[in-house]
């Protein structure tokens, strides 16, 4: 037998990939072999399915499977009586391995069935009167797989030899009812199905009824299912018995839902009680459902129940699922309007039934469920207290904002009027006007109102979005060609003089409420085509102000004043610049509380930034700097507070320094003796407290000497417990006071952030706006000083200002519209001087990415469009203009012993602008010849070879100043008392590298000079040659590579 047919018998137990190809392997051995060798390998196979190694019995099923499909020569007879004779017990044997035999025999039979072998109809019996013998087996865990693989022998048997089935099992069958297991129910069902008239008259006689599944049947099954334990694995057996109860013709939806239910009532194992109630809904009519659910299911989706605590997420899932995958839908608005109309439970099934249902419908039936969750959400039925209405309320609109974003625009439109008239009215009685609006009952609470707002100002939000057509430009705009926002206010007008309909806050006093009106009616007035887009944004100012109106006043009245004289300006044609302060207007809106106001800031903004000047920007840019220097400024403040306390201790630590060694324990112990007492400072503050009332209350104590002791005793007990809460409660009250103060400063720099997030926004519109241009990158370098603070490194603001770049970096040829010349002067060293001093590789990385893509631009320009003589003309001017841009970082990192770049900004020079290697190879190598010291000079070296591993035509000039500052690092580096082979294997790699490209690019090499040519030879004679051979080989090949 071959050594590796062997080996792979022992594979089969291995773990999967190695299981399946120890399969192939041997299927492969055998089809080449002997017949002897095929006979002891299906028998190996067959003895060795009893095995309780981990994976043996998969594994040689499997293998058994594909040889007998394989090699039709093997008799399944003999194959089968081996397995009986192998893994049928017999005898005393322990119940460990009775369980190993079984599985080793269901295994076997399961590959024969599989091989397709198992076609003798008296074999096949034969085999199922076994399963059926171990299926009979009490205390048997392996249930579950026998009937399985029952099931699938007996579904290869033609119907007219069930009838021998039957027999075989008939008096365990004749059992009925009488201590019935899942199997033996499992079992009649099957054959039912199979041969109704022989196995329907066993039904008769011995299970009460003409048919099994018989709804006066439903409690004996019912309590069949409740009887199987936790422990017990019977998913084929209940798929079988569901199966035939669903599509028996006597299945009725009614009495089979108490079936159901009696088995969620006190069923012991939950996987039973799952099982069974997703079968029954799948197999359940959609006109069925309804009914079901809401009437059958209402008591387990609305309160706890024993075994939802373990079953939730599988009934929640499940009845979802059925729920949402219904077809019709006048259905699914039926079993939603029955849904809702239970009692509200926000912790019940039934709230995330409803969450699934609401985000199942399409944009068809939006506008009528929208009208039933309003109609809900006006008058709750059922409702059981004001916080489960009020939560119930909540849950409706908050449906209705998962289904709205499939409606259209006047749908939105119409549900945003529904949330302004109960956001800021009173609804009374109902009007002709306003026929969605009705009074509520209960009426709202105020957590109601508030939630109604905070969905409102949801809506507004996506009103704004809106376009009338894809082609329109302008976003929340109606097909009239006004604002969405113009038509809510218009409704306003009706509202705040309907007597029905009184508001919250009365505003009709207000001299800027008809101002407001008169400046809209002018607005308005004009054509849309005919309006500039300043117009545009005013209008929307306008009537944004207006909706804040109804919620803060004077908040309100202080925006209008400002916009009103913005505004007036705008329209006189003032000499003033009436732009820059309606920038600074916008600027000013970004910090209200308003979350409305701060979202059309930036939609205005949008509207008239195509031509803003340079003090508008400057505007932008001074508050973002603001912010970043308050934001600093605070963490600067408690550094401070920190350094101080640190600088004190390192005073005590450095005046201590020369003591002896026992005195320093002492101040070891007594630092720990500090810190216990920190630790304790809380008690101590206690302590002191009651120790200063006592003191306070002895003073006022009149002595009496006739005071009994205990009576005295108890009375100082009940003094002290009165002293010590008193300061306990003192406490309390301090720790709470810093726990808001902590709060507060929290809350304090999350609306910086904030603040900030929306003023980048400025920003962006700007670059979007006006492109790569000179403005640009007056702008780029404090966006590069923001990324670079300690502040921003990371977070939100950081997330926004790269988003920033990244579209600026992705703009078209079209935007790019810079001034090289220009920005080389002005903005260049700015950024220059970052990349040299900030420590930030974040910054660094943004910084060399705008610099690239402004060299990118210069040369795209200059690149010549006809005529290619030209170009030899302009390589040199324009290499040296593009270098002139890194330069000074390259003399940093080489000359600055404390640089804060690393080489690889260097390496993305050296890869990204092939123009510039020749000048970067020429200034590198006149600073390796200079007095620098071996690390700098190895920096150098390093960079060379950079350049060297493009193989670039361009430093073909530079071989001479190449070989010259090799030469120079390596006579520093054989200089040294212990020079370092690795310095000088990477400057002879160097040397050998420059003759192996320009060989390759089949250019001259120069050869060496004397000078170059002893340095090189010498490596080979010092010392460290010996210890290193290597480098006097590397040397060997150089002079022999530069003769």
């Amino acid at each position: 037998m071959d050594g590796a047919v062997m080996q792979s018998f022992y594979d089969l137990a291995e773990n999967k990939p190695t299981s399946i190809a120890a399969v192939k392997l041997l299927v492969e051995k055998l089809q080449t072999t002997a017949q002897g060798s095929i006979e002891y390998s299906w028998k190996r196979l067959v003895k060795g399915m009893s095995s309780n190694r981990k994976n043996a019995r998969q594994g040689f099923a499997v293998a058994l499977t594909e040889v007998l499909t394989q090699f039709p020569d093997i008799k399944v007879q003999d194959v089968y009586s081996l397995c009986k004779e192998v893994n049928l017990p017999s005898g005393h044997v322990s119940q460990k391995e009775i369980r190993d035999l079984y599985s080793g025999f269901v295994f076997c039979v399961s590959a024969l069935q599989r091989s397709g072998r198992l076609q003798d109809v008296a074999l096949s019996l034969e085999v199922v009167k076994d399963l059926l013998s171990i299926l009979s087996k009490k205390k048997l865990s392996i249930k579950e797989v026998v009937f399985k693989v029952l099931i699938d022998v007996m579904d290869s048997l033609p119907s007219e030899k069930i009838v021998q089935v039957i027999e075989f099992a008939s008096e365990e069958l004749k059992l009925g009812w009488v201590q019935c297991s899942a199997e033996r129910l499992a079992l009649m069902s099957y054959l039912e199905k199979r041969d109704s008239v022989n196995a329907g008259k066993i039904v008769k006689k011995h299970w009460n009824f003409s048919h099994l599944h018989h709804p006066q049947n439903y409690e004996n099954i019912a309590t069949v299912l409740r009887g199987i334990h936790s422990e017990d694995r019977i998913k084929p057996q209940l798929t079988v018995i569901l199966n035939s109860c669903a599509s028996s013709s006597y299945f009725k939806v009614k009495k089979a839902s108490k079936f159901f239910f009696s088995v969620m009532e006190s069923g012991e194992n939950k996987n039973t009680v799952m099982f069974t109630m997703a079968h029954f809904l799948d197999h359940l009519p959609d006109d069925k459902i309804e009914s079901f659910i809401c009437k059958n299911m209402s008591s387990y989706l609305q309160k706890p129940h024993p075994l939802v605590p373990d079953c939730l997420a599988s009934m929640t899932e499940t009845v979802s699922r059925r729920v949402s995958s219904l077809k019709d839908t006048d259905t699914k608005l039926s079993v939603a309007r029955s849904l809702l109309a239970m009692t509200p439970r926000r912790a019940s099934c039934l709230h995330k039934v409803l969450d699934s249902l609401f985000e199942s419908f399409s944009s068809d039936v939006t506008e009528d469920c929208i009208s039933m969750l309003e109609n809900f959400f006006i008058e709750p039925k059922n409702e059981t207290s004001s916080k489960l209405t009020s939560e119930f309320r909540n849950d409706c609109l908050s449906w209705v904002m998962q289904i709205i974003k499939h409606s259209s625009s006047k749908i939105l439109h119409q549900f945003t009027k529904f949330l302004f008239i109960y956001s800021y009215f009173e609804v009374k009685g109902e009007c002709k006007e306003f026929p969605e609006a009705k009074p509520p009952s209960p009426k709202f609470s105020r957590a109601t109102i508030d939630f109604c707002k905070t969905k409102f100002n949801s809506c507004l939000k996506l009103l704004s979005s809106q376009s009338s057509d894809e082609d329109s430009k302008r976003k929340g705009v109606a097909e009239d060609g006004r604002y969405w926002i113009y038509h809510l206010m218009s409704s306003s007008l009706l509202l705040v003089t309907n007597e029905q309909f009184p508001m919250l806050c009365d505003i009709t006093g207000f001299e800027e409420w008809t101002a407001l009106w008169s400046v809209i009616d002018e607005v308005e007035a004009k054509s849309p085509e005919s309006r500039s887009s300043e117009e545009w944004a005013f209008e929307l100012l306008f009537l944004h102000a207006g909706i804040l109106f109804f919620d803060e006043q004077e908040q309100a009245r202080i925006v209008l004043n400002d916009v009103f004289q913005c505004y007036e300006k705008h329209k006189i044609g003032s000499g003033d610049d009436w732009k820059s302060i309606l920038v600074d207007l916008l600027i000013s809106i970004l910090s209200y509380e308003s979350l409305m106001l701060r979202n059309v800031a930036c939609e205005c903004f949008k509207m008239v930034c195509h031509d803003l000047d340079s003090s508008s920007i400057q505007l932008i840019m001074t508050a973002l700097e603001s912010t970043d220097n308050d934001e600093e400024t605070g963490e600067e403040i408690e550094d401070e507070s920190g350094s101080d306390e640190s600088e004190d201790g390192d005073d005590e630590e450095s005046s201590d320094e020369d003591e002896e060694d026992i005195e320093e324990e002492e101040e070891e112990e007594d630092d720990e003796d500090d810190d216990e007492s920190e630790e304790m400072s809380e008690d101590d503050a206690v302590v002191s407290k009651v120790q200063e009332d006592k003191i306070a209350g002895s003073d006022n104590e009149s002595e009496d000497n006739d005071i009994n002791l205990s009576d005295a005793d108890e009375e100082e007990l009940k003094k002290e417990d009165i002293v010590l809460g008193a300061a306990m409660k003192g406490i309390m009250e301090l720790k709470k006071e810093k726990q808001m103060e902590s709060e507060q400063k929290a809350m304090k720099k999350i609306k910086l952030v904030h603040f900030k997030i929306k003023i980048l926004d400025f920003v962006d519109i700007i670059i979007k706006d006006i492109g790569f241009s000179s403005t640009t990158m007056n702008i780029l370098p404090k966006l590069l000083q923001l990324v670079a603070s300690p502040v921003v490194s990371s977070g939100p603001v950081y997330d926004k200002v790269l988003g920033i770049f990244k579209s600026m970096f992705a703009m078209k040829s079209d935007k790019l519209t810079i001034d090289f010349e220009e920005s080389l002067k002005s903005d260049v060293p700015a950024i220059q001087d970052l990349i040299i001093k900030s420590t930030n590789r974040k910054a660094q990385q943004l910084a060399i990415q705008t610099l690239f893509m402004l060299c990118k631009v210069h040369l795209n320009e200059a690149e010549p469009k006809k005529k290619k003589r030209r170009l030899s003309k302009k390589v040199i001017p324009m290499a040296d203009k593009i270098h002139s841009v890194f330069s000074p970082i390259l003399k940093d990192f080489l000359t600055n012993k404390n640089t804060k770049q690393d080489k690889n900004l260097l390496f993305q020079i050296i890869e990204r602008l092939p123009i510039v290697r020749n000048n970067l190879v020429q200034d590198v190598t006149t600073f390796i010849n200079q007095d620098a010291t071996i690390y700098s000079k190895m920096q150098g070296i390093a960079l060379l070879q950079r350049v060297l591993s493009f193989a670039d035509k361009s430093v073909h000039p530079s071989q001479d100043q190449i070989m010259d500052a090799v030469c120079n690092s390596l006579s520093r580096i054989l200089d040294n008392e212990k020079p370092s082979p690795h310095h000088i294997r990477e400057c002879l790699k160097l040397s050998l590298k420059l003759q192996t490209v320009f060989t390759k690019l089949e250019l001259s090499i120069n050869p060496l000079n004397n000078e170059n040519r002893k340095v090189i030879e010498s490596v080979g004679v010092v010392d460290i040659s010996a210890k290193f051979p290597d480098l006097g080989n590397l040397s060997m090949k150089i002079l022999s590579a530069y003769k």
